[in-house]
């Protein structure tokens, strides 16, 4: 069986579609007007790397780590990043498009210390990730889910909720009165959580005379 051809390949043409890559790429490089679609990125490390107006159209990374890198004018659609690392990695510069239902969908990923900083995230999911001290400030997260992950320390001032999904998450803090919350779904134990980060008690049983 011949060998996966690596990402470093095709970074010259521009374009590729249809391929399996190996990644890995020289720390620090940065990736200029990339355009990959139905592709599949396997493994590599990428770390510091720069991706600037790339597009990734139906693109899936499985088991890369990307931390300290940024993305800049850098369009993703209907992307999943799987078992992978982008720890400390800037998405401010993320920009989903408008004909997919969703930009990414990452799954069992390490994304602690990341910016989400201001950025159009209308429909991500986040299922099993790590979030530890993730900023989501002044994000559009509307119909964003979070399933079973960790958000202590996540900041959500100012972001826009509505009608996101908070489903077996643990560490929330999130204070409902610094965000756009209206129609936000959570399961019972968030809820409890919730109401905790206000400095409300909950009792139970008799309510004393």
């Amino acid at each position: 069986m011949s060998r996966a051809p690596a990402l470093t390949s095709v970074l010259g043409q521009g374009y590729a579609a249809g391929l399996t890559l190996v990644g890995g790429l020289e720390e620090g490089v940065q990736i200029n007007d990339l355009e990959l679609e139905d592709c599949r990125i396997e493994g590599g490390v990428m770390e510091r790397s720069q991706w600037r107006r790339c597009t990734f159209d139906r693109v899936t990374f499985s088991g890369v780590n990307l931390s300290m890198g940024r993305v800049v004018d850098t369009r993703f659609a209907d992307c999943v990043i799987r078992d992978s690392k982008a720890q400390a990695f800037s998405w401010v510069g993320l920009r989903a498009s408008g004909l997919a239902d969703q930009a990414i969908s990452f799954e069992g990923c390490r994304l602690d210390y990341g910016s989400f900083m201001g950025i159009d995230g209308r429909g991500l999911r986040f299922t099993g990730c790590s979030l530890v001290d993730a900023d989501f400030a002044e994000a559009d997260l509307r119909e964003v889910e979070f399933i079973d992950c960790d958000l202590s320390g996540a900041r959500f001032a100012e972001a826009d909720l509505r009608g996101a999904l908070f489903r077996d998450v643990r560490g929330i803090g999130l204070d409902v009165r610094e965000a756009r919350t209206h129609g936000m779904r959570v399961d019972p134990a968030t809820a409890i959580d919730l109401v905790t980060a206000l400095g409300i008690e909950i009792v139970t049983g008799p309510t004393p005379d």
